[in-house]
């Protein structure tokens, strides 16, 4: 209830930004289905363990003229990560690792910069800074960013999960 009023409330403030100087933001929903969140990390520093998560919802403002200008709200059900293998699911969901049963969710709010998306991402229990890189392409855009585990606290076995993580999210943004 108060994610989705949360949501509203960004809705009305992006609504009532664009609307100052004439231009109306286009908001998409993020959802699966439409939009992907997903990570990769190479254990032993050598294999590519991806994974996805399967429930996720926020949205994405900007204007259309001009994409420098725009927001994100994204929060993650961290639980609804399946990794590929899949033997590796219940590892990186474990309290080694994302520790889904104690931070169960993971959350960024952005805004567009010069060189990509500012904003913060809290991710097992712990809030820092974090830059995306943005790609517009004519109806889709894809936002990465890559983290240091030890700066989220996640510090057990960095051999088999590596020490980095390639976070991804791609949304359809349906313009023709």
């Amino acid at each position: 209830m108060i994610r989705r009023f949360a949501l509203l409330l960004l809705a009305l403030w992006s609504f009532l930004a664009g609307a100052s100087d004439g231009t109306i933001p286009r908001e998409v929903q993020l959802a699966p289905g439409s939009s992907t969140v997903a990570i990769r990390t190479y254990g032993l520093g050598l294999f590519p363990l991806d994974g996805r998560f399967g429930r996720f919802d926020g949205v994405l403002s900007y204007d259309p003229d001009d994409r420098t200008r725009c927001r994100v709200v994204l929060h993650v059900d961290v639980a609804s990560l399946v990794m590929s293998p899949g033997a590796m699911t219940g590892t990186v969901l474990g309290p080694d690792f994302l520790d889904a049963a104690h931070f169960p969710t993971l959350a960024y709010d952005g805004a567009c910069a010069p060189d990509g998306m500012a904003g913060a991402l809290t991710m097992h229990g712990v809030t820092r800074s974090f830059a995306l890189t943005l790609d517009w392409h004519h109806n889709v855009v894809e936002a990465v960013g890559r983290l240091r585990r030890a700066d989220w606290g996640m510090t057990a076995r960095p051999l088999l999960g590596g020490r980095f993580v390639r976070i991804m999210v791609k949304l359809n943004l349906g313009e023709r």
